[in-house]
């Protein structure tokens, strides 16, 4: 799959893309491959709370394959470079509400997930909810749209009632956003199910390389010691080394900070 021109604009000006069907083909397998991860570790999900797994298709050889899919593949390459980095996912069992947020604010690279829901999500049942633009470093610290989960005080509205794009999807559609991005979720069940994967454009700079050590740093909190599984690492090909090695060549501080994390923490995070 190639993007288009236009495709790639859109990404760029708005912070996010939606591509219906992209797997629709393939949804069978991925979704029971979802329920593998779970059933292998013998997690049972409560509808109290989040229930995460980190890294997440990682764990199951046929799951890994899902990197190198030439429709998930192209539209990685497409928004990030043919060299981009695979940083690791996570797989979720989501309950209730999410609140505003963007999944850390990147002023140099790029930084990207892909998100896969299992279930079919409408505005009012959970799907992603966006605000385009509020991705643009320019903007961070001039528009208040990034402080939506203030949305009371700011506005005096609840925070389901900020203006947004509401992303419904249906099994088999993907969603990708750059991690800048504002996004939420509302009046989701407490079993519906979704998992992403994190990419970012290779590294260039000094400035990148650190940003790129300090994302990696951050999935300390999940205590995960590598960015990625062995099953992931032995099962690659040459092609999906490509994506692997810049994030590996980085990860050489995550032991330690892992084990710092162990210390302070009476489990692993759940976000």
């Amino acid at each position: 799959m190639i993007l288009t021109q236009q495709q790639r604009q859109f990404f760029e000006t708005f912070g996010y893309i939606v591509m219906p069907g992209l797997v629709a083909d393939d949804i069978g397998w991925i979704t029971s491959e979802f329920e593998g991860v779970f059933k292998d570790r013998g997690i049972v999900h409560d509808p109290n709370k989040r229930t995460v797994i980190v890294p997440f298709i990682d764990q199951r050889e046929r799951f890994c394959t899902l990197l190198d899919h030439p429709a998930i593949n192209g539209l990685a390459a497409g928004l990030l470079g043919d060299d981009f980095n695979y940083l690791g996912g996570d797989g979720n069992y989501y309950t209730g509400d999410t609140q505003w947020h963007s999944d850390g604010f990147h002023k140099v690279g790029t930084y990207l997930k892909i998100a896969l829901y299992l279930d079919p999500v409408t505005r009012d049942t959970g799907c992603l909810r966006v605000i385009p633009g509020s991705h643009r470093i320019d903007l961070k610290d001039t528009w208040d749209a990034c402080k939506a989960r203030s949305a009371t005080e700011l506005w005096g509205i609840e925070q389901r009632d900020v203006p947004a794009i509401a992303l419904e999807s249906q099994p088999g559609d993907v969603v990708a956003f750059n991690h800048n991005l504002m996004h939420a979720s509302f009046g989701g069940s407490s079993q519906r199910r979704m998992f992403t994967l994190n990419l970012n454009r290779h590294c260039a700079t000094m400035e990148e390389i650190e940003d790129l050590e300090a994302f990696v740093g951050s999935a300390a909190r999940f205590w995960v010691e590598k960015v990625h599984s062995d099953v992931m690492r032995e099962t690659a090909s040459p092609e999906r080394w490509r994506h692997l090695r810049q994030p590996m060549d980085h990860e050489g501080h995550l032991p330690a900070l892992v084990a710092k994390a162990r210390a302070e923490m009476a489990e692993a995070a759940r976000g």
